[in-house]
């Protein structure tokens, strides 16, 4: 939760952390978790699946652990479980991310939200 909510405190644009925490917490039951963690540091990172929809709603990495190959680690053990191309959504204001998964080879499937700077983008994995 700790690197959750440092994560959110990032995205001003997003608001109150209460109904992302809510989402996070609603999504637990049915999904897959996979967790990084590194001894010296701890956990660093976790990701949930939707194994169903093969949808990854949450990844997120520590900021301190960004760059290191932690997310893309998390992504490719998603995707060997769900045994096909993974889809999620990502701000169009979180540019860092955006960029991420490009250079990991994701492409747009399509928009969403009605004002392409506050809304989001649905990216599909290789």
């Amino acid at each position: 939760m700790s690197i959750f909510m440092a994560c959110l405190r990032k995205f001003p644009w997003r608001g109150a952390p209460r109904p992302y925490v809510a989402r996070l917490i609603r999504s637990l039951p049915g999904a897959k978790i996979w967790v990084a963690e590194e001894p010296s540091a701890g956990i660093i990172g976790f990701l949930t699946l939707q194994p169903a929809e093969a949808y990854v709603d949450h990844l997120f990495v520590h900021e301190d652990w960004r760059f290191c190959g932690v997310g893309r680690g998390l992504l490719e053990i998603a995707r060997a479980e769900a045994g096909q191309p993974l889809t999620l959504d990502v701000d169009t204001q979180n540019f860092g991310a955006r960029k991420a998964y490009e250079a990991l080879g994701w492409h747009v499937a399509a928009s969403a939200g009605e004002d392409r700077e506050r809304g989001q983008v649905r990216l599909v994995s290789p």
